[in-house]
């Protein structure tokens, strides 16, 4: 055996050892660490690049240097060598006295030689560089060695990339299902909440089974409208019209004036039976069970209060007779009166006035009222409780 023979050989199983070295990296930088290891190995380059597409940030990777992977910006001087490989046919040899070469926070890299090696269609990056700090000039087994190193760096790049894309996949549909279970529990622990409190002594089956499939139906439809977005509660005024939808009340039948406010998931759950206990008050016995009746629903925002705080009025009129107080609380009347003070820090009033119902609901505004992904996701992963 020759001796460049047993060269080729021993250059062979470098470049077979150190392609594996970069297969089996963990990370983006491992792999750069790694090939520029590989290229120092088989053709004594001192440091490479990784050019992406244009307008991306390069990545360099000197032997040696503590930092091994510096992000270097798109607009830098080695951007010329992007625009230089993205033409070329075949890797372009460089041979150039102090070429300095821009770096991160206003470092600079010194070589002498460079090859640039274009990757064309199919490949993660535009071309892989290689800087030599001397005048070298490598041979041309060297160069197709490093040409070889060239696509397998890319490929590596690339693999790297897809495997943080899939670990980010997974980690966010184990996150999404686990807040689905939580969501799930909350609904099951709200659901046995309305069954109980929709029991009233008196109260025939029929009715029972009317007004609990009444509650469980505008539950389904607030948990139809939270599912759109697992992290973020309903607007308020599209929660008033969803309800009066709901309950075929005309357009005529009422006003709402408010500002956009979007609630948290607990508070749009909450909301949400409030609005259809009033509703189905007033289309039995107030405002919408007579043709001169109209519900006034309006809301503001204290700025000035720490914290801020929404004042929320439910106001009907045009009805014939003064309904009495109730002698007996209803689901409706603990709903407003108990649950809301407890599940939100609520202040609360409810009377029945002459001419129509009279609600008044004061909330801080803060994340346990409206929407915010972190607040939510919270309230989705808190024990479920029964109110």
């Amino acid at each position: 055996m020759t001796a460049s023979a047993a060269l080729d050989v021993g250059s062979m199983q470098r470049l077979s050892g150190g392609l594996q070295r970069m297969a089996t990296a963990q990370d983006r930088n491992a792999v750069l660490a790694a090939a520029t290891n590989l290229a120092h190995e088989v053709a004594g380059a001192d440091g490479l690049c990784a050019l992406p597409p244009k307008h991306s940030p390069i990545l360099f990777c000197v032997r040696g240097d503590p930092e091994v992977v510096r992000s270097v910006p798109s607009d830098a001087s080695m951007q010329q060598l992007v625009d230089s490989a993205s033409a070329a046919e075949d890797a372009v040899v460089r041979h150039q006295h102090a070429m300095e070469l821009d770096l991160s926070a206003g470092r600079r890299f010194r070589a002498e030689s460079s090859v640039i090696v274009p990757l064309h269609l199919g490949s993660h990056c535009v071309a892989i560089g290689f800087f030599w700090r001397t005048g070298f000039a490598p041979a041309a087994e060297q160069l197709t060695m490093l040409t070889t190193l060239a696509w397998a760096i890319s490929f590596a790049l690339q693999a790297q990339q897809t495997n943080a894309e899939l670990r980010h996949s997974r980690e966010r549909q184990r996150t999404q299902t686990l807040e689905l279970q939580h969501r799930v529990r909350n609904v099951l622990a709200l659901v046995r909440s309305i069954i109980r409190r929709s029991r009233v002594a008196g109260e025939s089956a029929e009715d029972f089974s009317s007004h609990l499939e009444a509650r469980v139906s505008a539950l389904a439809r607030t948990q139809g409208s939270l599912s759109m977005d697992a992290h973020a509660g309903s607007d308020l005024e599209d929660l008033l019209r969803a309800e009066f939808a709901a309950n075929a009340v005309r357009d005529t039948q009422f006003s709402i004036d408010g500002p956009p406010l979007r609630l948290s998931v607990r508070a749009t759950e909450t909301m949400a039976l409030t609005l259809h206990e009033l509703t189905i008050n007033a289309v039995k016995f107030g405002a919408l069970s007579q043709s001169t009746g109209h519900i006034s629903v309006d809301w503001s925002i204290d700025e000035l209060a720490a914290p801020a705080r929404l004042h929320w009025r439910w106001r009907e009129s045009g009805v014939g007779i003064a309904l009495p107080t109730p002698q007996r609380r209803g689901f409706g009347q603990e709903l407003i009166e108990r649950v809301l003070p407890y599940e939100l820090g609520a202040r609360t009033s409810l009377t029945f006035a002459p001419g129509g119902a009279r609600c008044e609901i004061e909330l801080p505004v803060n994340e346990r009222t409206t929407s915010s992904g972190d607040a939510d996701r919270k309230y989705n992963e808190e024990r479920p409780h029964d109110s």
